[in-house]
């Protein structure tokens, strides 16, 4: 089964490289959207459907925690996983993340294997 995923990021060239990433991982993507930060991402999940989010933490006009606290206050976007990749390896910052929705943390860099095993599991959690 291929995912729509929506991937959150500043830097365009991070949001090709995390495409790329996914498509050499073996990750089953479908559709793929773009947003420069957490107001563009909200805008795409009001107009696509998504089964995965991949969301960076800092980024101007709305970051990766105030785009978590958005979706926690929306009934229909609440369920949409999110799953942190950043370069923010902080143990506060993730457990911080976590505690306010995401379903899992990424540390850039990382491996392929590392990404496509943590969607796989966010995935299946959220479909059990």
């Amino acid at each position: 089964m291929a995912f729509s995923v929506l991937i959150v990021d500043d830097c365009s060239a991070m949001r090709s490289v995390i495409r790329r990433i996914l498509a050499i991982s073996g990750f089953e993507m479908g559709e793929c959207h773009f947003a420069g930060d957490g107001a563009e991402a909200l805008d795409v999940l009001r107009r696509h459907r998504v089964d995965l989010v991949l969301s960076d933490v800092n980024m101007p006009r709305m970051d990766g925690e105030g785009l978590l606290r958005r979706l926690a206050e929306d009934r229909e976007l609440r369920a949409v996983p999110v799953v942190i990749v950043t370069s923010d390896g902080t143990r506060d910052r993730e457990t911080r993340l976590l505690g306010m929705g995401a379903r899992g943390y990424i540390t850039k860099p990382f491996h392929p294997e590392k990404l496509r095993a943590e969607l796989e599991r966010v995935l299946e959690a959220s479909h059990a």
